[in-house]
């Protein structure tokens, strides 16, 4: 017969706090703590230890296990509190971020309400558009999906077993198949960590074997009380030791979980095999001691609290904060959780009425996770400001007329004047923009997905990560008589629109050869996701065969014009000791993608870089009457972009580069530019203002296109013709 250990242990309680502790420094930048994040693994491991020494403590004492019992148990611990705290959260978020930011952190309730919440990250966190999106204030619930999925799994798992031939010892059958889960999750999570870091992080699958092992140890407590008692000293103390000396180890560069997990998930193991071979030994004579139990008890409300504590301030203040304020919100998170604890958790876990019936518990249970889900759907409904009439980009001229400069004719987009000087006086007016103008364009959330790769075509012309080859992609006038490509990644693309006006007007056929996350430049990078304080960072999406096939086509089609245009500089793109590519790099990979164009008679273009103005719609949401509080001075933007050395690099090789920074900024960069957002998140510029450069591109472009010669265009204005092609 298989026997469990005592039934409150004491080291575990104060392991709690160590992990708990760990997180919460890590998340509150506190220097020397960047490997926090192993708490979590920690977590898990005490969670499959005490799971399945319930489990068969519970079959050791009546023969059976009532699921509607366990399940009741997992309900009144974990939901009220959950529950709670995601609702604050969300009201929080729409209350401090605006209604943007709150629309997609009530998204993340909903998906959080139904333990789901790690899927729904490692999706979002999989897509380009989201690299450098600020984290949710409800990130952290991603552990708690993965230990209820857990729940959910691992006791009809150990129902299974017991059924399965029943001759054969339950404690050598639990050991078999926790053994191979072990094997093969720590196997898939070492190649997911190499291959797919964002899956790698958040799924169940990379996981298990941490939960597995916990497990497996509540399986093998009677084999350990076998061993000699002086090695549980050593064993506790070693594994403390490991566990607490990973947080200063890791830090938020390691590829985790990986190969790295193995060092917190491990260090637990020993403290609890440690404490099990000789109760009250080792460890636990430090780990008993009251601030770490108390800390222990508080663990779960301090998990739940501090992270959206922290988040919220951060991104209301709309920078990183001070260690100092952030330590001042630790404690805040601390208050909140010690009265939750005694207020909620406590309360509703060990009331009468609900432990003596489990359906009770169960029916509670459901409700709360009805009432966090509906909550926040229910918010997504109602927060959002009734949308006005969305005019569209043509009809934007004649507000901009009358609301900005006069140079437009009321009743075309056309300039009556020089484009270039008309899109400058917007620009240089956008500065005395306070309020949020009545006659936008697009309403803002409108604007924030306004793309302008959204155009009807036969295919995705931004290909996704898992596309090799782009589809013919064809616009302005397929019988043109010149031919431009477009060519590069999503700021390439963010150019299509305005493209295919302009090729309408002269002319031309456009052919955009985009694919997401893949600039024009050849160079050897990897891509990071930030997640929390943890960056996890992976191969790029196949870039290198959908670049050789673009070449290709572009030299075998010969066009008359070739546009690159990348997101350069962008701390996305990383080397392999994941430092943002630098500009010699940069600089060189795009001189090799102008050697590698070879068709003859075709004419080459550097388009620069946008300037990167960070969280504006956002910040417009909740400044609608400060417009001026989400502009930003021009140097440090202009600065963050490697504009610069694809000057260089072009004049070197006599190519045309158009520098639209002036378009963007005068001695700031505006978020609103006359009736028009500017952009549509961290990255890229909305199509709607995208459309109304068309002029001012045009005036520029059109000279290149039509004579067939590298005109030398500098600051968006043409120059005189650099020497040869």
């Amino acid at each position: 017969m298989i026997t469990a250990e005592r039934k409150f242990r004491p080291d575990i309680e104060g392991l709690r706090a160590v992990a708990v502790g760990l997180v919460v420094l890590g998340h509150a930048r506190v220097p020397g703590f960047e490997g926090g994040y192993i708490g979590v693994d920690v977590f898990f491991v005490l969670s499959g230890f005490l799971i399945t020494g319930l489990l068969l403590r519970e079959r050791a004492s009546s023969g059976s296990i009532s699921m509607a019992g366990f399940y009741a148990r997992r309900a009144r611990r974990i939901l009220p509190a959950a529950s709670i705290v995601l609702v604050v959260t969300v009201l929080a978020s729409y209350e401090w971020l605006g209604f943007l930011r709150g629309a997609e952190i009530a998204e993340d309730g909903k998906w959080a309400a139904v333990f789901a919440a790690n899927l729904r990250f490692a999706s979002e966190g999989t897509q380009y558009l989201n690299l450098t999106a600020p984290p949710s204030p409800l990130q952290h619930y991603w552990s708690l999906a993965v230990e209820e999925q857990f729940y959910l799994v691992w006791p009809i798992v150990f129902l299974i077993v017991v059924s399965v031939a029943p001759r054969m010892g339950l404690a050598a059958k639990l050991a078999a198949v926790l053994a191979l889960i072990i094997v093969a999750s720590f196997a898939w999570s070492v190649v997911q960590t190499d291959t797919n870091p964002v899956w790698a992080f958040f799924s169940p699958l990379t996981r298990a074997w941490e939960l597995a092992l916990g497990s497996l140890l509540a399986v093998g407590v009677p084999q350990l009380r076998r061993l000699p008692l002086h090695l549980g000293p050593w064993l506790s103390w070693i594994g403390l030791t490991g566990v607490i000396g990973g947080a200063f180890v890791l830090d938020n560069g390691t590829a985790f979980p990986g190969y790295a997990a193995a060092l917190p998930v491990a260090g637990t193991a020993l403290v609890v095999a440690g404490g099990t071979i000789a109760p009250r030994g080792g460890a636990e004579r430090l780990l008993a001691l009251v601030p770490f139990q108390v800390l222990g008890k508080w663990s779960y409300s301090l998990y739940l609290w501090h992270w959206p504590v922290l988040i919220i301030a951060e991104q209301r203040a709309g920078q990183s904060l001070a260690l100092a304020q952030n330590l001042g919100l630790v404690a805040l998170g601390l208050g909140l959780a010690v009265i939750t604890h005694y207020a909620i958790e406590n309360p509703v876990r060990f009331a009468r009425p609900l432990a003596r019936n489990p359906w009770s518990s169960l029916s509670v249970g459901v409700c709360l996770v009805v009432a966090a889900y509906g909550l926040s759907a229910w918010q997504l409904g109602v927060r959002a400001p009734a949308r006005p009439p969305v005019q569209s980009a043509q009809a934007a001229a004649p507000g901009l007329a009358q609301s900005a400069v006069q140079g437009l004719s009321a009743d075309s987009r056309e300039p009556r004047g020089d484009p270039v000087e008309e899109v400058l006086a917007l620009v240089s007016a956008s500065t005395a923009i306070n309020e949020l103008p009545g006659d936008l364009v697009l309403d803002l959330r409108s604007a924030a997905t306004d793309f302008a790769w959204f155009l009807p075509a036969p295919d995705e012309c931004l290909v996704d990560p898992e596309i090799l080859e782009s589809p013919p992609c064809i616009f302005g006038d397929p019988d043109g008589s010149r031919t431009v490509v477009l060519f590069g990644d999503s700021h390439a693309a963010q150019w299509l629109q305005a493209l295919d006006d302009i090729g309408e007007r002269m002319h031309w056929k456009v052919i955009m050869l985009g694919k997401a996350g893949c600039p024009a430049a050849t160079v050897d990078f990897r891509r990071a996701y930030q997640t929390a304080t943890q960056r996890l960072v992976g191969p790029p999406p196949d870039c290198v065969p959908w670049m050789d096939n673009a070449i290709s086509r572009i030299n075998e089609t010969r066009p008359d014009v070739v546009i690159l245009a990348s997101c350069n500089g962008c701390e996305y793109m990383v080397d392999a000791n994941d430092k943002v590519l630098t500009r010699s790099a940069w600089g060189a990979g795009i001189e090799e993608t102008l050697q590698r164009i070879t068709a003859p008679n075709t004419t080459k273009v550097v388009l620069g870089d946008t300037p990167r103005l960070k969280g504006s719609v956002d910040c417009l949401a909740l400044h609608q009457n400060n417009v001026q509080a989400c502009a930003e001075p021009v140097g440090p933007l202009t600065a963050a972009t490697y504009n610069d050395i694809e000057r260089s690099v072009a004049e070197a090789a006599g190519v045309a580069f158009i520098d639209v920074t002036s378009w963007f900024c005068g001695s700031v960069c505006s978020p609103v530019i006359g009736n028009m957002v500017v952009y549509t998140n961290d990255y890229h510029v909305t199509a709607t203002y995208a459309r109304h450069l068309s002029w001012a591109l045009e005036s520029v472009l059109g000279p290149i296109v039509e004579s067939g010669q590298p005109v030398q265009a500098s600051s968006g204005t043409p120059a005189d013709p650099a020497p040869g092609p």
